[in-house]
Order: C-alpha cells, then structure tokens, then sequence
C-alpha cells in the first residue's frame, strides 16, 4: 500500500456522482433481470470460451446461413438467435471487462483499506488494554480480533444490521463456521 496517498479521500464522491453511479448500476441490474438467477453450486464446472470458439461460431453461422434449407424444419437452429447472441457478446464484452477491473481494483482497495483500519485498531486496543486493563470492552474486542472466528455480532448494532458483512464473514459471525 502507498503509505503517501490519502486514503481518507479515496471516495469522496459528490451527492450527484453518487446518483450518477446508482442510475448506472440500475440501469445494469435492469437488462440483467431478465436473466435466470443461478447459484454458483449449482453452475456446471463450466466450459472455457476462448477466442477461436468466438470464430468458430461466426464461421459456422454464415455457412448455416447459406446452408439455411437443411435447417428449415429445425427449430433448435436460428441463425438471427445465433446472430444476436454475437451481437450481444461484442457489445457487453468491453463494458464486462471494465467493470470486472473497477471490481478488481475496488476489492483490492478494500482489503488494503481494511487491513490499514484493522491495523490501527489492534494498535488503539493494545494501547487501551495497556493503560486501561479494566475496561468493560475490551474481552469483546479481543474475541472479534482474534483469528479463532470473530464474535463480530456483538460489535453490531442493536438492529442486527449485518450489511457491512459478506456472506463468509455472517456464516462464520453465526458460528457456521466453526469446524473450518
């Protein structure tokens, strides 16, 4: 991590930067509706799409396409289908590749931004339990920074409000996570 940047002021977007991003990310969430929800566990290992597949399939649809009679009957083959999943494919690669990379650079910042916070944290709780060892927090704050599965509900709101938390971090919070 630059030890020289100004972490602080990482996101410090405008109230209409903020609108901006939440229309965008409505807007993907929007045409991606459309689509049928998966669990990761339930997705195939999966089959690796690589350029030449990309070539294979433009290639072979323009001589379906010519070839169009033999398929008259088949209502598996449509070539316009065919055609407007390229389409798609060349119109959301460019857009998917970015966000994957904002997403990249986003976790990447995260873990550093929290590794710093959690850092100093321990830091401030050593000091406190130096100073002042009778302080009613501090077997809490030991327990939620300790490697051993954080008891990091306790350090929530009254609500229980969990939104900080990724799925991981709730199971292993609920004790899920214990035999791991």
């Amino acid at each position: 991590m630059n030890d020289d940047y100004d972490y602080r002021s990482t996101f410090d977007f405008s109230q209409s930067d903020l609108q901006a991003i939440e229309r965008a990310v409505a807007i993907l969430e929007e045409k991606f509706a459309i689509l049928d929800d998966y669990d990761e566990t339930e997705l195939p290992e999966g089959t690796p799409f690589y350029p030449r597949d990309e070539v294979f399939i433009q290639k072979a649809a323009e001589v379906i396409k010519r070839e169009r009679l033999v398929f008259e009957n088949d209502d598996e083959v449509d070539i316009d289908e065919i055609r407007g999943h390229m389409l798609s494919v060349a119109q959301l690669r460019p857009f998917v590749v970015r966000l994957r990379a904002l997403v990249e650079r986003g976790e990447s910042n995260l873990r550093d931004l929290l590794s710093e916070a959690h850092d100093a944290c321990l830091m401030g709780v050593l000091w406190l339990e130096h100073v002042r060892p009778g302080l009613k927090e501090l077997p809490v704050l030991r327990e939620a920074g300790s490697w051993r599965g954080p008891n990091v509900m306790t350090l929530l709101p009254d609500e229980g409000d969990t939104s900080l938390l990724d799925e991981d971090e709730l199971r292993e919070a609920k004790g899920g996570d214990a035999a791991a």
